[in-house]
């Protein structure tokens, strides 16, 4: 949730080599770098939206807020940009930011394992797997039997990643939704479809050619491959991710346009 209770951050915990050297830039403002979250007040991750999603992942159902730092080229996810890092510094010391918190979805995959994801789950033919017949309902009604390359649901914070390169939509971060998108659909009718974030969004595997398909939760092969006839189930966790926002950023429109290139002519 939005603007929960904060407090003044004075010790933080720097995942990797990142603490190395980034670290200082903490120090020298007063700030305590600790070497486990345990002992931390925040999170600091520092590197491009792959970097700061890993660090989101490693550290759910720890309720610690991570701070993300873009060092990378988009950073849709970071607060700020390394060259301004100082300034949310001193926000998180002097306690002048807001937590929001990032919905996750979750599934579970074949042989039981459960997975979740910030971004996305999807359904991926292997690379030596042909179409994929896939038949999706949601909340128990059939939607359509896609053929396709594989298919996915998508969070609006994950929605400018994977879902925006298969032509699913851009949603504002806030929105209480989830994306319905197919990879490389066989049939140009086929479009992805918003649904309420409460939504259970099953997906069966009617027909496979080849190697089985692969469930991906954000990009990571987590729980192995479906065989025809398998079903899983996407829905929103009660795990959230909590992020700090210190409003450095708070154009979210200015900075779509920025890191798209829109308004600019090549």
């Amino acid at each position: 949730m939005s603007g929960v209770a904060v407090k003044a951050v004075r010790k933080v915990f720097i995942p990797g080599d990142a603490a190395e050297k980034y670290g200082s830039l903490f120090t020298e403002a007063g700030v305590e770098v600790v070497s486990s979250p345990d002992l931390a007040d925040a999170a600091i991750a520092i590197g491009g939206d792959g970097t700061i999603l890993k660090v989101m992942d490693m550290l759910l159902g720890s309720n610690l807020p991570v701070l993300g730092v873009n060092a990378g080229h988009l950073g849709f996810l970071a607060d700020c940009e390394l060259d301004a890092v100082e300034d949310s510094i001193k926000c998180i010391v002097s306690g002048d930011y807001k937590v929001d918190s990032l919905p996750v979805l979750k599934t579970t995959g074949p042989g039981g394992v459960q997975v979740r994801a910030l971004n996305e789950i999807c359904i991926s033919r292997s690379a030596e797997g042909g179409i994929l017949h896939i038949r999706v309902l949601v909340d128990g009604r059939e939607v359509a039997v896609v053929a396709s390359d594989g298919i996915m649901v998508s969070t609006p914070s994950g929605s400018t990643a994977y879902n925006l390169s298969c032509g699913g939509p851009i949603l504002h971060p806030k929105l209480p939704v989830v994306i319905v998108t197919a990879i490389c659909p066989h049939l140009l009718a086929i479009r992805p479809i918003v649904v309420p974030i409460s939504a259970k969004i099953e997906f069966t595997i009617l027909r496979s050619r080849g190697k089985n398909p692969l469930v991906l939760a954000d990009g990571v092969a987590k729980c192995g491959s479906m065989e025809e006839g398998d079903t899983i189930v996407v829905e929103s966790s009660t795990l959230t991710s909590p992020v700090i926002k210190t409003g450095r950023r708070s154009d979210y429109y200015a900075l779509l346009g920025k890191k798209l290139g829109w308004g600019y002519r090549g």
